[in-house]
């Protein structure tokens, strides 16, 4: 048993043995349902927040207006919720009061998606007043009540539909499909980060290239902040949604879907910061941009080349970008994923720490103040025996290295 559940185990106990009700919910019901191993485990009872609080020796009172309060059993935190209702919402994404209630059945009648509305208890006895094991059996992605209902509450439930619809390559009910077309609009009203953190858990699952047609199949990628404010936008093809299948890789579904709204590559760094990524994300995605846009053919020397200057993993994603936004003609280019792994496998070494020589060797060898000169030469002699020129010796390349300042000189 992972110490996660084990602990979670322990709070269900510790408050069933003094007279509440306790219970799993969510999302560890879900996946434990499905053979996932879930990342949390979140704990409902009737119990209030500060009785909670009695039971329970360390606590922290992470949203006690909400009912929260996170116990932490032998160093691992669980969030134990009290039962309760929300009412009406405010601009379709913050609930405007929160109303402790009685029962588990109405603590579940508030939840999203009837997969993510059961319950269990301490002895793995199932809870499910909607349906959500037989939606769970034929692959669907329901509402707990009427669709319209629970997305008027909060909008983000619109694109966690598409999310979980990709994450476990379910489709969507019917109803559920004709409320998000219809409703789509409120989505203008959330935050960017709320809809990042739904586009990353997205590209991270079973099928995000379904997830990437079902946002433009539905017209919900055009009210979803920030790309409601972008004017112009292209049409999704089958041959952009083949190559997205072909490689799980978040930062390929961040350059595409960037590109589908007419982004420049002198426009990617704004972009990216409008959603929020890190600093890492935002030059990766440029350098998949400046790759993939400026795509030229290769022979296998210039191939080694870039593969040394750019790292195997972002020549894939560029090539990738490439193909979907045909800048590349797959029809008189003979490259390919596997011709670039191959071709990177050929190369005895590709990185400078693989190098049988320093910076500092070629200080000593040549009479010379420190500067650029030093990282240019060093990178002239990795590309030199990554393409088998040179031997990877150290003699071999001071020797290389003295010749080259004697001619330059």
């Amino acid at each position: 048993m992972r110490k996660e559940r084990k602990s979670a185990q322990q709070v269900i106990q510790a408050l069933n043995q003094v007279g509440y009700e306790a219970y799993w919910v969510g999302g560890c019901v879900r996946d434990e349902w499905l053979g996932r191993e879930p990342k949390d485990y979140d704990v409902a009872t009737n119990a209030l927040p500060e009785q909670v609080q009695k039971v329970f020796s360390h606590t922290i009172p992470t949203g006690l207006q909400h009912g929260t309060v996170t116990v932490v059993i032998d160093r691992n935190p669980v969030e134990v919720t009290t039962f309760r209702v929300e009412s009406e919402y405010k601009d379709h994404r913050r609930p405007s009061e929160v109303k402790f209630v009685r029962t588990l059945q109405e603590d579940l009648s508030r939840r999203d998606f009837t997969i993510n509305a059961m319950a269990k208890d301490a002895e793995d006895c199932l809870y499910d007043y909607f349906g959500g094991v037989s939606d769970l059996e034929a692959g669907i992605i329901r509402t707990v009540g009427q669709p319209e209902d629970r997305f008027q509450e909060d909008a983000l439930r619109m694109l966690r539909a598409i999310r979980f619809a990709a994450q476990f390559q379910f489709r969507l009910d019917g109803s559920t499909l004709k409320a998000i077309q219809q409703w789509k609009g409120l989505c203008v009203n959330l935050s960017v980060e709320r809809v990042t953190a739904e586009l990353e858990k997205m590209w991270e699952g079973a099928r995000p290239d379904l997830g990437m047609k079902l946002l433009f199949d539905t017209g919900l990628i055009y009210d979803l902040p920030p790309f409601h404010r972008y004017e112009r936008w292209r049409r999704l093809t089958p041959l952009h949604l083949t190559y997205l299948g072909n490689r799980k890789d978040r930062i390929v579904y961040w350059a595409f879907l960037l590109w589908m709204f007419h982004t420049k590559y002198n426009q990617v760094e704004q972009r990216c910061q409008a959603l929020k990524l890190s600093r890492v994300d935002r030059l990766e995605i440029q350098t998949c941009f400046q790759l993939g846009l400026g795509w030229s053919s290769l022979d296998e020397i210039s191939g080694k080349k870039l593969l040394l200057t750019y790292g195997l993993e972002a020549v894939q994603r560029g090539w990738l970008l490439a193909v979907m936004t045909e800048t590349v003609d797959l029809d008189s280019d003979s490259i390919t994923l596997s011709r670039l792994k191959q071709w990177w496998s050929e190369m005895p070494i590709t990185h400078l720490k693989e190098l049988d020589l320093s910076g500092m060797d070629l200080l000593q060898a040549i009479p010379k103040k420190t500067g650029p000169w030093i990282g240019e030469r060093l990178n002239y002699l990795l590309e030199q025996v990554a393409l088998r020129r040179l031997e990877n010796r150290k003699d071999v390349l001071l020797k290389e290295g003295c010749y080259l300042e004697k001619r330059d000189s």
